[in-house]
């Protein structure tokens, strides 16, 4: 049976567990910011580890946003989603909410530096650059990561003002998803192919070939990159364009042409399906938005 390691009392679904395997830590070091007043946004708690074990950790329904910085071997991730496996100079993102389960990958010891987040609006921050699931980043500079991340470390055992410690947790979160925001130069061909020309008939095959990837290879790529595949994240793309050229006079019928879907009534479907109304009934509530003439 797993051994309950932890739980937080006011959220009892949510919790964090060891699984079968043997527990090792070569190294532990760990820094707790003291209790303070609600943030937007903080790093409250920083962790450098060094594993060598074979146990498994799981987080069930997880109530924080944690940073896990590989800095040396390698950690292996299984989602509800895909398996990943992160090195050095990778970053995964746990997300709130996630269930998640993480152990040592190889017979070479793991080293991680952890940042746990927590704050009165981290939610909505980090839906909003991105980190709303987990993802795994390849990171351009990890050196530079790395030193905003110990800078924090550091600030959190220093006992910092918690309006220094949350300013320089929101601006590794916008580093971070900067980061996030370079396209991958695979998919480049089919992301720019989709941006161009969304009112194209588009074919996994199509697009397969113009990464010159196999279609099996272009699907496991886009679910790493974007949690969605080719076609879902082609559809994404022209609802949001779709719903651009609902602020102006286009009729339905055109919006649908230009967008790629083949009749109004295919579109209206996908449209609901993606935004919860109607083309018709959202292109009402853009106009009464926008401002009167002065």
């Amino acid at each position: 049976m797993p051994e309950l390691e932890s739980t937080r009392a006011s959220d009892p679904e949510s919790y964090d567990i060891w699984e079968a395997g043997q527990r090792r830590y070569i190294k532990q070091v760990c820094r707790i910011l003291p209790p303070c007043r609600e943030m937007p946004v903080i790093a409250y708690r920083a962790m450098d580890v060094i594993r060598g074990d074979t146990r498994w950790y799981r987080h069930v329904n997880y109530h924080f946003l944690a940073l896990e910085l590989i800095l040396a071997g390698k950690a292996e991730y299984r989602s509800e989603r895909e398996v990943l496996v992160a090195g050095p100079d990778m970053l995964y993102v746990v997300a709130r909410g996630s269930n998640v389960r993480m152990s040592v990958f190889g017979r070479q010891p793991r080293r991680k530096l952890t940042l746990l987040l927590r704050g009165g609006a981290l939610d909505s921050i980090a839906d909003s650059l991105g980190f709303g699931r987990d993802r795994l980043l390849k990171l351009s500079q990890p050196r530079r990561t790395e030193a905003m991340m110990r800078e924090i470390e550091r600030s959190i055992a220093d006992a910092e003002r918690p309006e220094y410690i949350s300013a320089k947790t929101y601006e590794l979160l916008l580093h971070l998803s900067a980061e996030l925001s370079q396209v991958p130069e695979d998919l480049r061909p089919a992301l720019d192919w989709i941006k161009e020309r969304p009112y194209d008939r588009i074919s996994i095959p199509g697009l397969a070939a113009r990464c010159g990837l196999s279609e099996s290879t272009l699907r496991r790529r886009f679910m790493a990159e974007y949690g969605m595949s080719p076609i879902r994240y082609l559809t994404k793309r022209r609802l949001t364009l779709s719903r651009e050229l609902l602020k102006g006079e286009c009729s339905l019928k055109e919006i649908a042409a230009r967008c790629g879907f083949s009749s109004p009534l295919l579109f209206t479907q996908a449209f609901k399906n993606g935004f919860g109304e109607t083309p018709s009934a959202c292109r009402k509530k853009l106009l009464a938005e926008e401002p009167g003439e002065a």
